[in-house]
């Protein structure tokens, strides 16, 4: 009998190892009866490892044993040829570069483009005390120029260069040419950079744990020298991230953005030590990006939000179904540069600030939130223009519940909200405050809860309009301006009842405020009719009072006054 061939020693081996492990096989090469790849080499040492990765050919399955764990490598495996699959034994220092190897760990299209590259139950140990400092960017993973591409079930730990940012060493890199990328079910722990990040498009990230790194768990761009590249088409979701030292559990930066391109964050679950949940930042651009349905709570009193959208620029932003607790800054924050965002739906609790920022930002929508216990304001419109604040839960902020501050005509419309327990006991705050002109402000209900007034227009106010307001106590109304229109508040505005002429019939009431047109004027009790009707006017030509003449001396009459 002729002697069995080595490699196909290995392949029946492999093909039980498969078996045992309930582990299907992906693509290429031959098969066993039951369906199941046969191996193309078992890996049980060091350089056996590195020669198998230095030979691949298309469509080779690499089983890599964990009998010698830790292989200690002295260059980064390579795949550049299409459908490898590299399999492990879900050992989770698997791989470990020698001392003075200065390398990562798998290299994916590094040399020449590949596909259909699956890289499943692999550990990796960066060793960063045993690198040379000089040796940027050893990542776990990497993967450049390549096309389908899943990574799943693999555990990265300690990647270097160790806590450096930018040039440090992360744990999976999808970098800009790669395309079609699955990242999934990987656990990623104590990471010298970022745990992932992308630059790709069409890339999946989910069902990762992701913990104890420097800057961000996943970021939705890559840093390489000065170049900066934005993922486009890509869904980061289902994932578990916490304890950042220096930056955002997830985050978007980088300029070249492409057409048609989106950013989808969504039911992933924060904790611990970060800076915001999600920070869109830097000099650069982004478009078409939807947070939603995340929870998050923050550990540390440091003075960041928990969404943060501070980016040159951003378009088509949605914010919704988020839950954030206990943030230091605003639970939601959004700034000069952005349009056309959605802030819906979120329900922010004990921030440091303000609830809900908006701070420059046009063309919004700040709908059905639940703003409970902040530091400052409930919601903030800073020099924001036509921003809709509507249906909007706001209670236990120590200062006003909604503000508008800035200059000129800022074409708010703030309706339907419910505002109370705001401000101290002294009265200083108000539920809802406007500093600036052209709002319309209806139908909010202000529980005033030993709270400031109701509704208060600043001196810089004017040209707002106010109507069917509802407020507990006596006169909870404080607008003062003659161009701003007030009709339908409960209790009403600019009304004076009970008041007594005297002994020749004459009524004189000053109106709580001066109109810019000569008001209407409606009566209750007349005392016997009114006879006469004679206006005062400011040294500015408003209408600031009326005289009136009844035909009854002594009579009481009821006032009320209507802007026209």
């Amino acid at each position: 009998m002729g002697e069995i061939p080595r490699r196909g020693v290995l392949r029946g081996t492999a093909g039980l190892a498969l078996a045992f492990a309930g582990r299907d096989v992906f693509r290429g090469g031959e098969r066993n009866e039951g369906g199941r790849r046969f191996a193309d080499a078992v890996v049980s040492t060091a350089s056996a490892l590195e020669s198998a990765f230095a030979d691949l050919s298309t469509g080779d399955t690499v089983v890599i044993t964990g009998d010698n764990a830790p292989y200690r490598t002295t260059r980064w495996l390579d795949i550049d040829v299409d459908g490898v699959t590299v399999v492990g034994p879900d050992v989770p220092t698997l791989v470990k570069p020698a001392d003075g190897a200065n390398v990562g760990g798998f290299r994916i299209g590094h040399n020449d483009h590949c596909e259909n590259v699956t890289i499943q139950g692999v550990g990796y140990d960066g060793n960063p005390d045993g690198q040379r400092a000089s040796s940027k960017r050893c990542h776990g993973i990497v993967v450049r120029d390549a096309t389908n591409v899943t990574l799943s079930g693999n555990y990265l730990t300690r990647t270097h260069p160790y806590h450096e940012h930018n040039s440090g060493g992360s744990g999976i890199s999808a970098e800009k040419e790669s395309r079609n990328v699955r990242i999934v079910g990987n656990q990623i722990d104590d990471i010298g950079d970022r745990g992932i990040q992308i630059a790709g498009e069409q890339v999946v990230v989910s069902g990762n744990v992701v913990t104890n790194g420097l800057d961000r768990s996943i970021s939705c761009d890559v840093w390489r020298g000065s170049d900066h590249h934005q993922a486009r088409n890509v869904a980061i979701v289902g994932n578990v991230l916490g304890n950042n030292i220096e930056g955002s559990l997830t985050g978007i930066g980088g300029n070249d953005l492409q057409a048609g391109g989106y950013i989808l964050i969504a039911n992933n679950i924060g904790f611990g030590t970060h800076k915001s949940f999600c920070h869109a930042g830097f000099n650069g651009r982004a478009r078409n990006v939807r947070i939603d349905g995340n929870v998050s709570v923050k550990d540390g009193a440091a003075d960041f939000a928990g969404i943060s959208l501070n980016i040159d620029r951003a378009t088509n932003v949605t914010i919704v179904d988020n839950d954030l607790y206990d943030y230091g800054g605003a639970g939601v924050n959004v700034e000069e540069g952005i349009s056309e965002f959605v802030v819906a739906r979120n329900g922010l609790y004990d921030t440091g600030t303000d609830g809900i920022r908006i701070n420059g930002a046009r063309d919004g929508v700040v709908a059905r939130n639940i703003v409970s216990g902040t530091g400052r304001s409930g919601i903030l419109l800073d020099g924001a223009r036509f921003v809709a604040v509507e249906h909007n839960l706001v209670r236990r902020v120590e200062r006003s519940g909604i503000v508008s501050r800035g200059r000129g005509r800022t074409h708010h419309e703030i309706t339907d909200n419910h505002v109370r327990e705001y401000g101290r006991s002294d009265g200083y705050y108000q539920g809802i405050l406007l500093q600036t002109k052209g709002n319309i402000v209806c139908g909010n209900r202000i529980h005033r809860s030993d709270g400031g007034l109701a509704i208060v227009e600043a001196d810089s106010g004017g040209d707002n309009c106010y109507g069917e307001n509802w407020a507990d106590g006596n006169s909870p109304w404080r607008i003062e301006s003659a161009t701003s229109f007030v009709r339908g508040q409960i209790p009403a505005f600019d009304v004076h009842r009970g008041v007594v002429a005297d002994n020749t019939g004459t009524v004189r009431v000053q109106f709580d405020k001066p109109y810019a047109q000569r008001p209407k004027l409606t009566f209750g009790r007349v005392g016997g009719g009114v006879e006469s009707v004679s206006y005062s006017k400011t040294k500015g030509g408003t209408f600031d009072g009326v005289e009136l003449t009844v035909g009854t001396p002594n009579a009481t009459v009821d006032l009320f006054v209507e802007s026209v």
